[in-house]
Formats: structure tokens, C-alpha cells, sequence
């Protein structure tokens, strides 16, 4: 999806919004995001049933193909 628009639902109902960062994000971006997060959690309250992170590393063989693709 690009936009990251969501859409009314109805009750009972879910959507699922993925971010990918890539690169490198330093500490003040990091800080920036968890700050608007927080602030995310709160408007959205008990609708916001979930947030899961968890970091991994690019495989090196994989590593050269995306630098290729980005460097277009």
C-alpha cells in the first residue's frame, strides 16, 4: 500500500498497516518516532490493538542487490 491511508470500518473489523524502514535511523529520528507513537497510542486508545518492532539484519547476499536497486 502506498499512502498509508486507512479506511472506515465497521465493528469487527480490522486493518493492518506495515511500516519498513530501511537504512540507517539515527537517535533523534528514533526518539521523534517513539514520541509520535505514544502520542498515536493515546488517540487511538483501545482501537490500537497491537504494535510490533523487531529489527533484523539484511542478509549480505541480499545487501548488494539493494544497494544496486537504490543507487537507480
Amino acid at each position: 500500500m502506498s499512502g498509508g491511508y486507512i479506511r472506515r470500518q465497521k465493528k469487527g473489523q480490522h486493518q493492518v498497516v506495515h511500516f519498513t524502514f530501511a537504512g540507517q535511523i539515527d537517535q533523534k529520528h528514533a526518539d521523534k518516532w517513539n514520541a509520535q507513537l505514544a502520542e498515536f497510542k493515546a488517540l487511538l486508545g483501545h482501537n490500537l490493538t497491537g504494535i510490533t518492532i523487531k529489527g533484523d539484519d539484511t542478509p549480505p547476499k541480499y545487501g548488494k542487490m539493494v544497494a544496486k536497486k537504490m543507487k537507480r
